[in-house]
């Protein structure tokens, strides 16, 4: 009996927590509620998330518009259409990457170690940008049209919701508790 006790506590530990909790929500937007980045801060950080995430580029936009990405996180990009295009990506106004993908089909691998916000743009077509969000928490979502998120299996804790609104440069944060 001992035996099995001990492999439950080591299983346990190897895998993290057994339980996991969700929030959900509404962002506090007041219209233009899509494209919000929603992530708890503090608590354990340890992810069961993918560590490679999908950003193409279709009919002259970036999609999905806003990406929001653990740190670590490898991003494949695609040109998705039969033109060029090219891929540009600043930090504040330091130039992270630029690249041209000339084919269809063509992708590129970008990894992201360092946490912050990346802006995104196809120099090619001026109408074109996006945003990529490094996180260190892997519990984070982006709102739909009307303002809804949902984050799902996260460790019971006290955290720290955090709505940021790129469009408009916003951050609000309250507390929430996880059970």
């Amino acid at each position: 009996m001992k035996r099995i006790s001990l492999l439950f506590v080591a299983l346990a530990a190897i895998t993290g927590p057994v339980f996991a909790g969700s929030i959900s929500g509404t962002a506090s937007c007041g219209g233009d509620c899509e494209n919000f980045v929603i992530y708890l801060e503090g608590g354990p950080t340890q992810s069961t998330s993918s560590t490679e995430a999908v950003f193409n580029q279709k009919n002259r936009v970036f999609l999905p518009h806003v990406l929001p990405v653990l740190k670590g996180t490898t991003v494949n990009i695609t040109n998705g259409d039969p033109f060029l295009h090219n891929v540009h990506i600043y930090r504040g106004k330091e130039t992270v990457l630029n690249l041209a993908l000339p084919f269809e089909g063509q992708v590129m691998q970008q990894t992201f170690d360092d946490v912050g916000i990346y802006t995104v743009l196809c120099d090619a077509h001026p109408e074109m940008s996006a945003h990529i969000v490094v996180l260190e928490t892997p519990y984070f979502a982006t709102t739909s049209t009307d303002g809804a998120y949902e984050i799902s299996g996260v460790a019971p804790g006290t955290y720290t919701l955090v709505e940021h609104n790129l469009k408009a440069n916003t951050v609000t944060r309250s507390e929430v508790q996880i059970n």
